[in-house]
């Protein structure tokens, strides 16, 4: 993947607070979905969907500071019915897809997939991935979703697809 890099900074302490109320609050909508993926441990699920709202959030607030004018981030909680694929941040026409992973020395970074995504599958011109990784000093990798080959993971019992933090290559042109 392609992609240029960026430096992120932390929400503020409130959002980091919207982030953890989101999460506590939207677990009862996931909880099915990620059971049927192996996941059943509440806190983990939790902390999932808290790390992937803060990385929206941070990307958010990069964007704008860049004069970007992303739409504002989606809070609302979805029946279980009427959760998709679609993207988390929208700037005009450019449909973006975060994912975000943690800094931990012990794995290489790296950003999962569900197969069936469109994204993966089918994207469109108008998809951009942005894969966030959070650490201290956090950034994030932003690139067209068109044109990426996903690897499937090490760890052959999940049924996903990745791209690996060291297949990324980045460029100084902006692709979205």
């Amino acid at each position: 993947m392609k992609a240029i890099k960026l430096d992120l900074t932390a929400p503020a302490p409130y959002d980091q607070a919207l982030c953890r109320l989101f999460a506590d609050t939207v677990y009862e909508t996931n909880k099915d979905a990620y059971a049927k993926r192996q996941q059943n441990d509440k806190d983990k699920v939790i902390q999932d969907i808290y790390y992937g709202k803060i990385a929206e959030m941070m990307l958010h607030k990069k964007l704008k500071e860049l004069g970007k004018h992303p739409r504002p981030i989606d809070f609302h909680i979805y029946e279980t019915k009427d959760k998709s694929f679609d993207c988390d941040i929208q700037i005009s026409a450019s449909m973006v897809h975060v994912k975000s992973c943690l800094n931990n020395s012990a794995f290489p970074n790296s950003w999962l997939f569900q197969p069936n995504d469109p994204v993966v599958t089918s994207p469109t011109p108008t998809d951009v991935l942005a894969l966030v990784v959070l650490a201290k000093d956090s950034y994030c990798y932003i690139g067209q979703a068109f044109g990426v080959s996903y690897s499937n993971p090490v760890k052959e019992t999940l049924n996903k697809k990745v791209i690996y933090e060291n297949n990324v290559v980045v460029t100084q042109k902006e692709l979205y």
